[in-house]
Order: C-alpha cells, then structure tokens, then sequence
C-alpha cells in the first residue's frame, strides 16, 4: 500500500510527460503534472489514492471498522479502473464502465487475497482454516463475475475474431488468455482437491496449497504485465474509429470557399461530401461541381467526378475510388453560370488503408 501511494502520484507525472510529449528531464515542471491531472487518467490517479488510503485504515485504524473500510477500498479500485482507459471509454458507457469496475473489483479481491492467504497458511495454519475456507466458498461467484465482465469487453473491444490475429491488442489478448486458462486450472486444483485436506489439517497438502497459491501470485503478475502493454496497443475497435475518419480540408478563396471531406480518409471506396459558398461565407448557388483529384507523381490519370446534390444543402461524389496513399490535390470545378468557372484546390492527405 505505501508503494502504491508513492507510485500512484508520480504516475501522473508520467501521464502528463506523455500527454504532452515532453522529455523525462521535465518531470518536475508544474505544467506536466497539471496535464496530466486534466486527463481522465487523473481521475483515475485519485480514486485510486482514496482506495490506497481505505485499505491503509482498514490495517491501522479501529478494528471495528477494518471490514467496512476493506470493502470500501476494494470499490474504490473499481472506480478507479472504470475512470479513465480504452475499455471505459468504449460506447455504450453505461455498460463499459460498470464491466469494468466489476472486472477492477474482482481482480482486486482475488489478487489481493492470494497473499495474506499464503503467509497465514503458511505460519498460522489453524488459525487460517477459516480464511481459507471463507476463501474458497467466495471466490467461485467472484470468478464467475470476472469471466462474464471479461467476455462482455473483449467483445465490444475486439469486435470481430479475425482482429485476435491481425492487431497487436489481440496477440496480447491471447497471451493474456493463455496464462488465464493456467490461472484458472490452479485456481481449481487449489479448490477443489487442496482446500478440503488442508482445511483438515493435513501438513503436507498444506506446503503444497502454499506452493500452489505462490506461483498463482507469479501468473497474476505475468496478466499484469501484459496488460499494461495494452497502453501502447490500442483495440481494435478504436483503430476502426480511427481508420473510418474523414479526411478533411478547408479551402478559401476571393470568389468561392469549400469544406471538403473524403470519407473514409484512407485508400479504397470513398465518398467525398462538399460544401459550397462564396469567399466571404455567402451562400452560392453553383449549377455544377466536378471534383478532380490527381496525384502526379503516381503516374495515375486524374480522377474526375461530377457532384450531385442530395438535398440537404451539399454536393456529393458517390463511388469514388482512391487508389494510393499519399498527398493528392484536390480540386473543385465550380460552374457558377453558363459563363463563369471557378476552380479552387488544395492539398488533401489520404491514409493507407
């Protein structure tokens, strides 16, 4: 626990050099850690200190209210996972968050646990009989909510099981998912064939659950680790998120301005939306707008397409194709009267696929 209220704060400081992509030599800078108590990782920073700060009451404080304080801890572990991080800020929050901060509670209970369980079997034999037992009759409902809340976000993560293969999020899942499935073999092992002899007293059972809990404590670890490294994996339904954003420019000139948008912004089917005004932000009632898109140095033919108005005050190019990744130039024909063109461009860059 002290650990933790030493390395909870400086946390944040690690947040806020990351935030702002700052050198480590900044640390100590005032504005660092204020971005990164503006993050929503700063949330989760403070809730975790008042759950530091509970589990700490519930060892030094009145004894009387050591179990309220415990349980009041472990909730607040919950809500500092379900804080801040990828699967909190999935959508539909009002499920993302209570999955996780089931999730975050469970793991509490069952992480924590293992410890104070091994060294009281292990010095205090017949006085742990009754941990031990309490233990294992609380621990299979605590699994249980650990699995369900764990299917519920691997799912709205992961999306499709294709992406288990294809995304780094998902090898991380699976290695996760391996040490899980010995996690649970032990966990059951210890359940179901050592408590009962160790509970009667059995010395040499009870060296082996000691044994058996110690190297559950190096697997949980292990989980720990590699989910850590889901802060540099993002899951694959934010990289969908991300690959289905527009690739957008703005372009102004004296006669004529235009928002253009190329959705998705990266290489393959498209659709570009386009919206059509005067130089000083007027309304302009154009005839007709081609849209051309070239890029020379590909070697590749312009791409010309003329626009057609949907009715809800836009110009719109449907069955686009975008060939290659890169910097294309944009160009709009703008047929004002039988009379007048106005062509205006600028730079657009489209994402590989």
């Amino acid at each position: 626990i002290l650990c933790g209220l030493v390395a909870a704060p400086l946390s944040l400081g690690f947040q806020g050099l990351d935030a702002l992509g700052a050198p480590l030599v900044r640390l100590a800078q005032p504005g660092v850690w204020q971005a990164g108590l503006g993050t929503s990782f700063g949330w989760t920073v403070l809730v975790a200190l008042v759950a530091l700060g509970l589990g700490l009451l519930s060892l030094v404080g009145p004894r009387g209210g050591a179990k309220l304080f415990a349980v009041a801890g472990l909730a607040a572990v919950g809500a500092a996972l379900a804080a801040s991080g990828h699967a909190s800020a999935a959508e539909p929050q009002w499920l993302t968050r209570p999955m996780v901060f089931l999730h975050g509670a469970g793991i509490a209970f069952w992480a924590g646990a293992l410890a104070p369980l091994s060294l009281a079997i292990r010095r205090k034999p017949v006085e742990a009989t009754p941990f031990l037992r309490r233990f294992s009759q609380v621990i299979l409902p605590v699994v249980a909510v650990l699995t369900a809340t764990a299917i519920v976000l691997a799912v709205i993560q992961v999306q499709a099981p294709a992406a288990l293969l294809e995304t780094a999020y998902g090898g991380l899942l699976l290695v996760k998912l391996g040490l899980l499935f010995f996690l649970f073999t032990l966990a059951a092992t210890n359940r179901w064939k050592l408590t009962g002899p160790a509970d009667a007293g059995e010395t040499e059972v009870q060296r082996r659950l000691v044994r058996s809990i110690s190297i559950e404590m190096l697997i949980v670890l292990a989980i720990f680790g590699v989910a850590a490294g889901w802060r540099f994996t993002p899951p694959p339904r934010a990289l969908a998120i991300a690959a289905a954003q527009p690739a957008s420019v703005h372009i102004h000139t004296p006669k004529a301005m235009a928002d253009l948008s190329i959705t998705p912004g990266h290489v393959g089917p498209v659709a570009a939306s386009m919206v059509i005004m005067t130089g000083d932000f007027g309304p302009l009632d154009a005839s007709q707008v081609t849209l051309v898109l070239s890029k020379p140095d590909s070697g590749i033919e312009p791409i010309k397409r003329a626009a057609t108005k949907p009715g809800d005050g836009t110009w719109r190019v449907d069955d686009l194709v975008v060939p290659v990744p890169g910097r294309w130039t944009a160009r709009l024909d703008i047929l004002i009267s039988d009379f007048e063109i106005v062509k205006i461009e600028a730079p657009i860059d489209i994402r590989p696929e």
